[in-house]
């Protein structure tokens, strides 16, 4: 086939110039389809001059410059329909979140599925269209695009909500992506971002204040990371609290081996008693916790209540402590009366405990304000707990609870 040279390259770059075209895109377009079209007729015998010639007869009657009108008009049909749809996706995705937080705060259904589907139309929807708006506005004023940035930007952004979705919605993979994605922003986005806004003179405020927004955005990210309770600390407090339970139980054996040796069968009976009712409401309490934190804990919890730990997980959520102690619009929190039956089983002991053991019973079951501030006994053990946490304290109180019995026990009915 044949090929044009360079002179006639530039011959026929000098006629479609003479079309006074605007549109850079379609300058490069037509040259190449003439291009082509020429280089076919050559390859018929037919000399340049004279396919040049046809060609020009094809420019004639402003026939390219209604080809451009045409094209920009429908370039600007599509920019405008995407800018629209961009400012709807921009309104839409953020509402869906913050209803399905809501949502999700009140324990109302449908929470998990408008935070990701929030989540996905801004990670994946949104941050595309609002950068090839971004790279057409910049376009349209003359300027070079800095295409690395904006794909650094969109890939660094939809990593981060995606590692945020994962992890309010629990699922495994959430702290790699936020890990990921900070720094993704560190290596790669932030010394673009630098390097854009010291060649932009005209926008380095703007600039600026973008490169502050995303040192903040990190800042934040870290701060999290650094409030999150870790996977060490959740795993000891685990194994702590598998070791009340089992100290738990084996006490209340070894009191009912005292009871039956009671020389006051009767007295010693009814302590016992309320000590077993303690327990259990204790017990329903964890159990309860445990059930609520996500479904897959059902395999850890036992018809009878018992906890095993090493089937259950989630031990960082704290929904279902919250809605359990402190309750909720539809349902009534067990905090309060814990704290009654607490109150209730520690006046029961002092009053048959010989006063060497009033001190221990008051401080192993003391309800009162606590803490540096005074907080109630609740809040202060409760209040924003995680559910192994909660677990702990409560499992905690059953080793009190039977450690006082045994020892009012061994007191007062040996």
């Amino acid at each position: 086939m044949a090929e044009l040279t360079d002179r006639e390259l530039e011959i026929l770059s000098k006629e479609i110039d003479k079309q006074g075209l605007t549109y850079t895109q379609l300058q490069k377009e037509l040259l190449d389809h003439l291009c082509c079209d020429i280089e076919v007729k050559m390859d018929e015998g037919i000399e340049f001059l004279i396919a040049l010639e046809e060609v020009r007869k094809q420019l004639e009657n402003d026939r390219i410059q209604k080809i451009q009108e045409e094209t920009l008009l429908l370039i600007n049909q599509k920019y405008r329909m995407m800018k629209k749809f961009m400012y709807i996706l921009g309104t839409i995705a953020p509402s869906l979140l913050i209803v399905g937080a809501v949502c999700k705060l009140q324990h109302w259904p449908g929470a998990g599925v408008l935070i990701t589907l929030g989540t996905f139309l801004l990670a994946a929807v949104y941050l595309p269209v609002f950068a090839m708006v971004s790279i057409r506005d910049t376009r349209k004023k003359g300027k070079r695009v800095n295409k690395p940035l904006y794909i650094a930007g969109v890939a660094t952004g939809f990593i981060f909500l995606t590692g945020v979705l994962f992890k309010v919605m629990h699922w495994p993979g959430a702290g790699i992506a936020l890990t990921f994605s900070v720094l993704l922003t560190v290596a790669v986005f932030i010394p673009i971002l630098v390097t854009q806004a010291l060649k932009d003179k005209e926008n380095q405020v703007h600039n600026f204040s973008i490169l502050i927004f995303i040192l903040a955005f990190m800042a934040v990210n870290i701060m999290v990371f650094a409030l999150k309770v870790s996977k060490n600390v959740l795993t000891s407090m685990m194994v702590t609290t598998e070791a009340s339970m089992v100290t738990s139980r084996t006490l209340e054996a070894n009191n009912a081996l005292l009871l039956k040796q009671a020389t006051q069968p009767e007295q010693a009976g009814t302590i016992s008693e309320k000590s077993n009712a303690l327990d259990t409401y204790i017990q329903g309490i964890m159990a309860e916790i445990v059930l609520l934190t996500h479904e897959k804990n059902h395999a850890a919890v036992g018809i009878d209540n018992s906890i095993d730990l090493q089937k259950a997980g989630y031990f960082d959520v704290h929904n279902s402590v919250s809605q359990v102690i402190f309750g909720d619009e539809k349902t009534t929190g067990k905090g309060e009366t814990l704290v009654a039956s607490l109150d209730s089983y520690r006046e029961m002991l002092l009053e048959n405990a010989g006063p060497e053991l009033d001190e221990s019973i008051d401080q192993l079951l003391n309800t009162g304000p606590m803490g540096e501030y005074q907080e109630s006994w609740l809040s202060y053990n409760f209040n924003q707990a995680p559910m192994i946490g909660a677990v702990h304290v409560l499992s905690n109180l059953q080793v009190s609870l039977r450690f006082l019995e045994g020892e009012v026990l061994r007191d007062v009915f040996k």
